[in-house]
């Protein structure tokens, strides 16, 4: 493909991504609320038959706790979500490079781990916390969509470019010497958003693309070559 070809299948990459964020996001809240009602519920029960004289109490009790519980996971919220840091070194400088958590880590953060060696009592304040975890995990997913509204189309197409032609993992002082960027840490951070788009991190700091992000590109081009 052409460079502007590059760049039209990339526009199109960042409005399937929002499609499927919507989608991540409005399912999120849905089970979220769902779960939310039922836990909430069951406090209620347990606080009206031993604690609490009357049903309104002990639902206005029960979502007081919910709503504290809801309150402590958006402030870890950063630390579990956070971002991953890099350094590389360009001209004698240290440069931090940030790199976003993929969505599949946004849905192991919303569901829970399945990690087997959980104690019961970390599986069970897993499963208490679930409506929480999904309704910041919707939270940040909405975040993601208005970060992926600021992406530079030419710079992050550039990168990918190289990529999909190099088609191996590609340094990123190699990446620094063949696209020419005015902000590496921004352009490598807004890259980092699109699915499908690795982060290397033995022995040095490269970039990859996944075989499903390679196949889609290539889709697309046959696609739009039937068309013209």
């Amino acid at each position: 493909m052409k460079k502007d070809e590059y760049r039209r299948w990339f526009s199109d990459k960042l409005q399937g991504q929002n499609r499927l964020l919507i989608g991540a996001i409005t399912a999120m809240v849905g089970l979220g609320l769902v779960a939310t009602l039922l836990e909430a519920g069951a406090f209620a029960v347990i606080l009206r038959l031993g604690f609490v004289g009357s049903w309104i109490a002990a639902f206005v009790v029960a979502f007081g706790i919910f709503g504290g519980m809801l309150f402590f996971t958006f402030l870890r919220l950063p630390k579990q979500l956070g971002d991953t840091e890099h350094e590389f070194e360009q001209e004698g400088e240290m440069i931090l490079i940030r790199a976003a958590p993929t969505m599949t880590a946004v849905w192991t953060y919303a569901l829970g781990s399945l990690e087997s060696d959980q104690t019961w009592v970390e599986r069970l304040l897993g499963k208490l916390a679930l409506p929480q975890r999904l309704l910041c995990a919707a939270y940040f997913s909405w975040q993601r969509m208005q970060q992926l509204k600021t992406v530079d189309i030419n710079d992050c197409s550039a990168i990918i470019r190289l990529l999909h032609r190099e088609a191996e993992r590609v340094e990123v002082s190699k990446l620094v010497e063949e696209v020419r960027l005015s902000n590496l840490a921004a352009t490598l951070r807004d890259v980092s958003l699109i699915d499908g788009v690795m982060f290397l991190t033995r022995r040095s700091l490269g970039l990859s693309l996944t075989n499903r992000l390679v196949e889609n590109m290539d889709e697309w081009a046959k696609k739009n070559k039937a068309a013209d």
